[in-house]
């Protein structure tokens, strides 16, 4: 019994393990591309507008032309 407790501990701990470093690799992904897309809206004369969560998981970018 205590083997398949040490077990499920071992596979939940992994688990949660995997999440926190997916979530952080889908966070800085987004926001390498919010940066570039915003670098590339003002090389192009464009007013970048950006709603994002904390995260940055979930986003919204829009570019207006002056």
């Amino acid at each position: 019994m205590k083997r398949v407790i040490k077990y499920v501990l071992g596979i939940g701990t992994l688990l949660i393990l995997s999440g926190i470093f997916f979530i952080g690799a889908q966070s800085h992904y987004n926001q390498k591309e919010i940066k570039i897309a915003s670098k590339l809206c003002l090389e192009n004369g464009g007013q970048p507008t950006i709603i994002r969560d904390y995260l940055a998981l979930n986003y919204s970018f829009s570019c207006q032309k002056n």
